[in-house]
């Protein structure tokens, strides 16, 4: 379900990334196949005209014999000698020509090439602004995710509450109806109901102030352990290395010091109290995602479900255990800062009833 979504936010950019590339590779070898042909004809074309002026030349030799030996022909041979020098200047002419725009064919080669290094340039610009694009997507993709939660939770709370209203009410109506009496006897119940639960936190209370006792004299005075209320609040580092769920030497010594003193205040509290020592976990909103933890939460709920396997192994009863995670979703402070990140990763753990 997690892919699905997350193909739904990116773009496949590499069918355009290959079009770019097999032009390039076109564009390169019609250049290079041009300028070799280019080259090859102007090759031939130069042997064509030197194989011509060789014999121009021998024709010259002939004709300079003859002048020499036949004086009536020597206007003749002038006259052919000037054709002759006039084809000459002509293949001169053609050669300049022909070498000129072999220059001109070369000039052209690098333009191209430097074109060739402009597009290449132009690529690399392009890729950077596509990862860019898609780290931003990342980016939303994870504060969607983090959005549907909330609101599938808020959906959640707001459904147990319309739920509870209308049984409330239902029962409010039955009530009212049945008979407008009972409302003396629904006060003095009420009275002796919330009695009853008062003198209930009042017992398991004693009992609290005597279990934090002893956890603060074994714990001694440390800054960083805070009581707030009816729960101990420490820090992650104390029992875990960051993204670990298994405890450290120094924190199963914390946890043997709290076991001991909950098995000497377990054996005071009278059965009649339903008591409970409730182990939450909490996390940062950094993400985490590696081979063992998908999740903030998965991480949380094993931080607090290992400790609680600790509690039972130094001999707790396991049905007065309760192992919860929360992963990031219950922050002590809002800030996005790490001393904010520090406060929110943390382990509490609360003595109450069911």
């Amino acid at each position: 379900m997690r892919t699905t979504r997350k193909n739904l936010y990116e773009i496949n950019y590499w069918p355009g990334f290959v079009d770019v590339l097999g032009t390039l590779l076109i564009v390169t070898i019609f250049t290079v196949l041009i300028s070799t042909i280019t080259q090859i004809y102007f090759n031939d074309q130069l042997e064509v005209k030197r194989g011509e002026i060789s014999n121009l030349d021998e024709e010259i030799n002939n004709l300079i014999e003859q002048l020499g030996g036949v004086t009536k022909k020597k206007k003749e041979a002038e006259k052919k000698f000037l054709d002759l020098e006039s084809r000459f200047e002509k293949l001169e002419a053609e050669k300049n020509q022909l070498m000129e725009e072999f220059s001109k064919n070369q000039y052209i080669l690098k333009m191209k090439n430097k074109e060739l290094s402009d597009l290449v340039s132009e690529r690399g610009s392009l890729l950077e602004k596509i990862q860019k694009r898609n780290e931003k997507l990342d980016t939303l993709s994870f504060e969607n995710k983090k959005y549907e939660i909330d609101m599938f939770e808020m959906k959640r709370n707001i459904e147990k509450l319309n739920n509870r209203l209308n049984e409330l009410s239902s029962l409010l109506i039955a009530a009212e109806e049945k008979d407008k009496t009972n409302k003396v006897k629904i006060e003095n119940l009420g009275k002796k109901l919330n009695q009853a639960l008062a003198g209930k936190l009042q017992e398991i209370s004693k009992y609290q102030s005597e279990f934090f006792r002893k956890i603060k004299e074994a714990l001694g005075n440390r800054e960083d352990i805070i009581v707030s209320g009816d729960r101990f609040i420490f820090p992650s580092e104390v029992f875990f290395e960051s993204g670990s769920d298994i405890i450290q030497e120094a924190g199963r010594e914390k946890l043997y010091e709290i076991a001991v003193s909950l098995k000497e205040i377990s054996e005071k509290i009278p059965k009649k109290i339903d008591w409970i020592l409730r182990i939450d976990g909490h996390t940062d909103k950094v993400p985490i995602n590696n081979e063992r933890f998908k999740s903030n939460w998965h991480l949380s709920s094993s931080r607090a479900i290992n400790i609680v396997k600790f509690f039972i192994e130094e001999g707790i009863s396991p049905n007065r255990l309760v192992a919860a995670g929360f992963g990031e979703y219950s922050p002590l402070l809002l800030d996005d800062n790490e001393q904010a990140y520090e406060k929110n990763r943390r382990i509490e753990i609360k003595l109450t009833t069911r």
